[in-house]
C-alpha cells in the first residue's frame, strides 16, 4: 500500500529541491576565477538559460573545468539530468587531471545528477570516484554515502543500502533525510523496531516536515497501530496540504476510511 512514497524519495537527487550549488568558499581570499565561478553559479540558479549562455561563453574564453561545472549546474536547474550528469562528469575528469583540490565535490555532483536521472549504476561509479579522492570528511562525506544508499535502493540492493546508512548516521547525524530514508528502508525490510527508532530521530530533527510525519504514519500502519497512523497522516496534511507527502497522506487517510467502513 505504501511503497510509492519510498520510490518518490529514492528517485530524486534531492527530494526537496535541486542539487546544492557547488559555490567556492575558501578561507583564503578568492581568485578572480573563483569569483567568476560563484557569479556563474548564482546566475544559473536565478536564470538557468542565461547561466548556460554565460558558462559556454566562459568555456570559450578558457574557463576550463570550472566553466564546465557551472554549465552542469545550469542544466541541473532545468532538470536536464542527462546533460547535467555528462557535463559534471566531464568537469570532474578535467579537474582530476588538473589536480584541483575540490575534485571530489565535482564527482559527488556528477553522482547526484546521475541519481536524479535514474541512472543508479552510473551514480555509484561517480560517487565511488568522489570517495577515492580521500578529501571528503564529515557532512560532505556523509552526503555521498547517503546518495550511495539511495542508489543501492534503486538497484534493490537493500543490504548494501543499510550498510551505507550506518555510515550516513555516523558522518552526518544531524541530517534528517538520512534518518527518514533509513527508516523507510527498515520498514521495507520488515525491521519495524529499527524503522521506529530511526523515524523518531528524524522527527526530532525535522518536527515540521510532512515527509517525516507521513513515514511515521506508514510505519505505525505496518505495525498495526491505526490510531497512530491516522494521527501522523493528519499531521502531515496539517503541515503542508499541498506538498507531495501530504497528498500521499490524504490518499492513505481516504483508503483508511474506506477500509474501516467496509
Amino acid at each position: 500500500m505504501f511503497s510509492s512514497i519510498f520510490l518518490l524519495l529514492a528517485q530524486s537527487a534531492n527530494p526537496f529541491g535541486s542539487p546544492v550549488p557547488p559555490t567556492i568558499s575558501p578561507s583564503a581570499p578568492m581568485t578572480m576565477t573563483e569569483v567568476r565561478f560563484n557569479e556563474c553559479v548564482d546566475l544559473a540558479v536565478d536564470d538557468p538559460a542565461s547561466g548556460i549562455v554565460e558558462a559556454n561563453k566562459w568555456r570559450i574564453e578558457g574557463g576550463g573545468f570550472l566553466a564546465r561545472h557551472c554549465l552542469g549546474f545550469a542544466y541541473a536547474e532545468q532538470f536536464n539530468w542527462a546533460a547535467a550528469t555528462r557535463t559534471f562528469a566531464e568537469a570532474a575528469q578535467e579537474a582530476e587531471i588538473a589536480k584541483y583540490p575540490r575534485v571530489a565535490n565535482f564527482w559527488a555532483q556528477a553522482g547526484n545528477a546521475a541519481l536524479a536521472g535514474n541512472e543508479p549504476t552510473k551514480a555509484l561509479e561517480y560517487l565511488n570516484a568522489a570517495l577515492v579522492q580521500g578529501s571528503l570528511v564529515g557532512l560532505e562525506k556523509g552526503e555521498v554515502h547517503l546518495d550511495r544508499a539511495r542508489a543501492h535502493v534503486a538497484l534493490n540492493n537493500y543490504a548494501a543500502a543499510k550498510d551505507e546508512f550506518v555510515l550516513v548516521h555516523k558522518l552526518a547525524p544531524q541530517d534528517p533525510l538520512g534518518w527518514l530514508l533509513s527508516a523507510t528502508l527498515a520498514r521495507r525490510m520488515n525491521d519495524l523496531p529499527l524503522a521506529k527508532a530511526d523515524i523518531a530521530v528524524a522527527a526530532k530533527l525535522a518536527a515540521d516536515d510532512p515527509a517525516v510525519a507521513l513515514e511515521a504514519g506508514n510505519i505505525a500502519y505496518e505495525g498495526g497501530d491505526m490510531v497512530e497512523a491516522k494521527a501522523n497522516w493528519e499531521k502531515a496534511v496539517a503541515m503542508d496540504a499541498e506538498s507531495r507527502p501530504a497528498k500521499a497522506a490524504q490518499k492513505y487517510l481516504a483508503q483508511l476510511v474506506t477500509t474501516v467502513s467496509e
